[in-house]
């Protein structure tokens, strides 16, 4: 079949996303259908990288750019997460972004991460590299105007977005791309099926008939083509991960108030609240389990914490978990109409990009074999193991000593782990973490959330054995080199760091 024609079934920050990486990806006209009336999920949201990749993605026929798209998003960087009182009530840990340093003697691999074993034989915070140093400081990685990493093709940095600015920006900027995107601001009423259950069209509340070739369910929870169209499984994570809703709210700046560049993670008691700085404000909320508070105990406690009052927002109820598969046929899900974990390691909005983005560039072409069932299976078995695998790496953010709440001892427990996880606990009783241990093929990791991540949330949680640590590194000859390496980081970064331009400074001189 020639895809000539995509539509795409909801707006937010997931459907004009998915537009602008059709856009710039095909030659495909692209029609999105949203209603303006419906709500957007999120108030504040952090990213990963990949939405990076997205703004910054080379000869974009849509005129993204990081400049202007900060200006008028309000949006700021982020250099990593600090999570507050996850292991120890009263302290701290950072997990930067992108944080990878070279092991230079290639042994026993080149990916072997001696630099954050050596934390971990040492018992040391991850608080000297260059990324940790940047959150300490309150600094971006500008030096006279110019990014420390403009030539590298990878670059650890993300965003803290709003998500309607964002959502708004990324719209127009999409249907100002002409003859190649249409907008429609209706509500979806009905789904048109083949004989062979193949979409055809989309109905509307305003009596349109959209047809299409290829059709991409961002309807968000709703799942109006991707789950009520089909026979769809819904499987759910509810047994490995206890939060189950979220009670957002803002917060704004006051004057002078340094911008954070990071994510703060804070635990409470039933869950923990989100802090994500924007230029003007930070959008929070608080993720909890409402099997042991409800909404107004949630507010309270919030408000305790905080030493002020809240005016919150909304209060989400979610269900964790995925569908069974992500292509059917002619339609293709992404965003909340696909899975959802939670808002922990901004899983949601990196899972979104890298669904499309795989699907473009592994299996898309203008003359699409969408009757082959075997492709489909593998794209799914991919999205399949993708969220599962993230979800463990949020589950392994709870393996806590904490045991002050009934939630805490509950969501630690090792009845929460799946198979995987539990045999990954099991293996590093044994040796380090390695990047072999995240998927059965390390250079099919496409979504990017492998070794480096584990350990520093395995270095703020202490799940790793340091006496193992040590024996290792000095089995392969790497004690030594890694105190060498650790010495010169922590100094080079500290006579460096203080030349990278402040936060606030940043902003103001957008």
């Amino acid at each position: 079949m020639q895809i000539k024609n995509i539509v795409i079934v909801g707006g937010g920050t997931a459907g004009w996303a998915a537009a602008h990486n059709f856009l710039n990806k095909t030659s495909a006209k692209v029609t999105v259908i949203a209603s303006e009336e419906l709500p957007i999920i999120g108030v504040g949201e952090s990213t990963t990288g990949r939405f990076n990749d997205l703004i910054n993605l080379k000869n974009n026929i849509t005129g993204l750019n990081e400049k202007e798209f900060l200006k008028e998003t309000e949006s700021t960087f982020k250099i990593g997460i600090k999570h507050s009182d996850w292991h120890t009530i009263g302290k701290s840990f950072y997990s930067p972004l992108g944080d990878v340093y070279e092991n230079k003697i290639n042994y026993p691999h080149s990916d072997y991460d001696n630099f954050k074993i050596f934390h971990v034989a040492k018992d040391l915070d991850f608080y000297d590299s260059f990324q940790a140093k940047l959150m300490q400081e309150n600094r971006l990685h500008f030096i006279d105007k110019k990014s420390v990493y403009e030539n590298n093709k990878f670059q650890p940095i993300a965003y803290h977005l709003d998500t309607y600015k964002v959502g708004q920006y990324l719209k127009r900027k999409a249907i100002a791309v002409k003859d190649r995107c249409n907008y429609i601001n209706d509500k979806v009423v009905d789904v048109l099926q083949d004989e062979k259950e193949f979409v055809t069209g989309i109905k509307t509340a305003g009596g349109k008939i959209i047809k299409g070739d290829l059709f991409v369910d961002c309807s968000g929870f709703a799942r109006l083509i991707i789950e009520k169209k089909f026979n769809n499984k819904f499987i759910s994570y509810q047994n490995e991960l206890m939060v189950n809703r979220a009670l957002s709210y803002y917060v704004e700046n006051t004057p002078n108030e340094p911008i954070k560049n990071y994510t703060h993670a804070w635990a409470q008691k039933y869950g923990w609240i989100w802090e994500i700085p924007t230029q003007k404000r930070k959008g929070c909320g608080y993720v909890y389990c409402d099997d042991y508070i409800g909404p107004e105990e949630a507010q309270k406690e919030i408000e305790k914490t905080l030493g002020h009052k809240i005016n919150p927002l909304k209060d989400i109820k979610f269900n964790t978990g995925r569908l069974e598969k992500f292509w059917i046929k002619n339609v293709l899900s992404t965003g909340l109409a696909s899975a959802f974990i939670e808002p922990l390691e901004a899983t949601s909005i990196h899972a979104t990009i890298t669904q499309i983005t795989h699907w473009l560039e592994n299996y898309y072409k203008q003359d699409m074999p969408l009757e082959c069932e075997l492709l489909h299976k593998k794209y799914n078995n991919e999205m399949t193991e993708m969220w599962d695998n993230i979800k463990d790496f949020i589950v392994y953010h709870y393996i806590t000593p904490r045991n002050d709440t009934e939630f805490w001892i509950n969501s630690s427990s090792k009845d929460r782990w799946s198979v995987r996880l539990s045999e990954l606990m099991s293996i590093w009783k044994y040796r380090m973490p390695r990047v072999v241990d995240y998927i059965s093929d390390k250079n099919n990791n496409f979504y990017n959330i492998g070794n480096g991540l584990w350990y520093q949330i395995s270095i703020g949680m202490k799940t790793l054995d340091k006496n193992l640590a040590k024996k290792e590194l000095m089995d392969y000859g790497l004690w030594e080199y890694s105190e060498k390496q650790y010495d010169y980081i922590k100094n080079f970064v500290n006579e460096k760091i203080y030349h990278c331009i402040k936060t606030n400074n940043y902003y103001e001189q957008l």
